[in-house]
């Protein structure tokens, strides 16, 4: 069988963005809090029951993580189960014959802070000119081309040190670790759910990692590395249902609480009405719907979730964060934030919103006012050309606030 080339698509080229400080939000998928994140608490009475091990069962294997969490209104549940991968263990008998292989030992493990960082790169990456392919039988799978060594450069311009081995590793555990998330709440003890499965599927259901002998890993010798996005990312490209946010701002927020909140707001004020208007919410609301650990005192729980709101406004995403404190007695038992964007912040949206109507009224364009295409557009190099000259065309006099109709050359 002869094997077709790589085909692309005017959803991949509305895709790709050329401002590197901007990366594109997609907004179920990453406000879904996927990741299990490690709790930092120095303190060891304080360590959670995930730190102690306690998800462990009896048959020796690590219970998936189980959450529920809102967005836009609705209630889903999530599923996280954890990736199955091989590490150096300690030599058997305390000591490793020279130039002996180190022994291998089969490990679990969800998909941490680390993984997020790693994915959130490989994102930006995926904005890249051309970076982007369709493939499957249907050319309705989204497949992207890299290095490791890329993902390396990336990590190390935005402030985040790994090396070719520790990126390899999170690329696997990604690509192995499985996410489920359905509609409605958790059923009832004894009773079958009647929700609907949105997502199951990994990060990266297809992985593939070639390794070229003549360069050592920290050279860059693992090459020729492809992964595919999974079902609900590639449906986010192919219906154009991403957004543009600060992927500046991302990398620079130190805790994944704050990144968990800041894509929060940047879908609650693409929808409101009203830019300057604040947002409440309760540190129970961010607890539950980030996916933070929680530590054995309410306190220290509570401590974390205002660093990570106070971070928010060090950064200038917000000009400010009112607290408003619930206590009984002396102990603080909940508190509720009125959080107050920055201009800087609400600018930001507006591009957002500005990339966005481009990206739809350009596919409109080519398929005719006829609503959301059912597939991909398949695009000749040459209208793929045509097509980014247009839209940077378009999103400069937006900028500039004068119109330009699409057909203008």
């Amino acid at each position: 069988m002869t094997k077709m080339a790589p085909t692309s698509a005017a959803q991949l080229i509305l895709f790709e963005l050329e401002d590197r400080s901007q990366s594109h939000l997609i907004a179920l998928y990453d406000l879904a809090p996927r990741f299990v994140f490690v709790s930092r608490d120095n303190d060891a009475k304080d360590k959670t029951a995930r730190d102690k091990g306690e998800l462990v069962t009896k048959d020796s294997f690590i219970k998936s993580v189980r959450r529920e969490f809102s967005f836009r209104g609705r209630n889903y549940r999530l599923t996280v189960q954890p990736a199955r991968i091989d590490r150096n263990g300690p030599p058997r008998g305390g000591e490793r014959a020279p130039g002996a292989a180190p022994d291998l030992v089969e490990v679990e493990i969800f998909p941490s802070e680390r993984e997020q960082v790693v994915e959130q790169v490989v994102r930006r990456l995926a904005m890249d000119r051309s970076r982007l392919s369709l493939t499957g039988e249907n050319r309705d799978k989204v497949q992207m081309r890299f290095s490791l060594y890329e993902i390396q450069r990336e990590l190390r311009a935005v402030n985040h040190t790994l090396s070719i081995q520790d990126i390899r590793e999170s690329l696997t555990i990604l690509a192995r670790s499985r996410i489920i998330i359905s509609t409605g709440p958790a059923p009832e003890p004894g009773k079958k759910s009647r929700g609907q499965n949105i997502l199951e599927s990994t990060a990266f259901p297809v992985l593939a990692i070639r390794s070229r002998p003549d360069l050592t890993d920290e050279e860059g010798g693992v090459e020729e590395t492809y992964l595919e996005f999974n079902p609900l990312v590639s449906a986010a490209i192919r219906d154009l249902e991403f957004k543009p946010v600060s992927y500046a701002w991302l990398m620079k927020l130190k805790s994944p609480v704050s990144r968990w909140l800041y894509n929060r707001l940047s879908i609650e004020y693409d929808t409101a009405e009203d830019d300057a208007k604040p947002v409440a919410i309760s540190a129970d609301e961010i607890i539950k719907n980030s996916g933070m650990n929680e530590w054995s005192r309410l306190r220290d729980t509570l401590r974390v979730v205002t660093a990570a709101v106070d971070a928010l406004v060090d950064e200038g995403i917000l000009d400010r964060a009112d607290k408003e404190y619930t206590k009984v007695g002396k102990r603080i038992d909940a508190i509720d934030y009125l959080l107050t964007p920055s201009a800087k912040f609400l600018d930001q949206v507006r591009r957002g919103r500005r990339v966005q109507k481009t990206n739809i009224d350009l596919l409109k364009a080519i398929v005719g006012n006829v609503g959301r295409p059912d597939g991909f557009v398949p695009l000749k190099t040459a209208d793929a050309v045509e097509m980014r000259g247009k839209r940077a065309k378009r999103l400069l006099a937006d900028a500039a606030q004068v119109s330009l109709p699409l057909n203008e050359d």
